[in-house]
């Protein structure tokens, strides 16, 4: 087996610009990857406007890094969560309880970062607006092939539309964090969770 050459620690420059996209998501996750002004991206990283335009090329670049940071976060949320299961509804049940937490903040400070950009780019930038439709294709087929195989595997009641599956899941949990946010309390996601769950139990699994 041809041995990898080892990895070269990240520079100081890359270990800024890492600081600087973690930092900045956080900031636009609340106030909008559109919508943050510079002023607070500069207030939040503590770097000065030129020291920000040496890392990017503009404030653009700059949200649509932070916004790729944030969604990554989710998806390595979503990637533990179902390492390690086989069983498809098992999959499924441990999307909903990676989740969990007694919080309002969820799944990140802010709220989703695909809804959060896709509601704030709407007829206002066609780039942004993108990456989020991408991002939610993305969310949409992880759920669509966890389906899929679970039919294959006869994991998943016979009949079942794994593109429906996709929908109702995306659809549910978008709106209960939206809620959740709008309420300051996580009593919408923790009932929407409870109806998801018996929806995996008895509608999806083979009885």
């Amino acid at each position: 087996m041809a041995e990898h050459p080892p990895t070269s620690p990240p520079t100081k420059g890359e270990r800024t610009r890492a600081e600087i996209v973690r930092k900045s998501a956080e900031l636009m996750n609340r106030q909008g990857f559109l919508a943050a002004p510079l002023s607070a991206v500069i207030e939040a990283t503590g770097i000065q406007k030129g020291g920000l335009y040496r890392h990017f090329d503009s404030r653009e670049a700059l949200a649509h890094a932070a916004f790729d940071h944030a969604v990554g976060q989710i998806r390595d949320r979503f990637l533990a969560a179902i390492d390690g299961k086989a069983d498809a509804c098992e999959r499924l049940l441990a999307l909903l309880a990676s989740y969990d937490g007694d919080t309002a903040e969820l799944p990140l400070p802010g709220g989703c970062p695909i809804m959060n950009s896709a509601i704030e780019s709407d007829h206002a930038d066609e780039a942004m607006r993108q990456k989020a439709r991408e991002a939610m294709s993305a969310w949409h087929e992880m759920l669509r092939r966890i389906v899929s195989a679970g039919l294959r595997d006869r994991q998943i009641r016979p009949g079942v539309s794994a593109q429906e599956v996709a929908t109702v899941f995306i659809a549910s949990i978008e709106g209960a964090v939206m809620l959740t946010h709008l309420h300051g309390d996580a009593w919408p996601w923790r009932a929407v969770r409870r109806h998801l769950a018996s929806y995996v139990e008895h509608e999806l699994r083979p009885q």
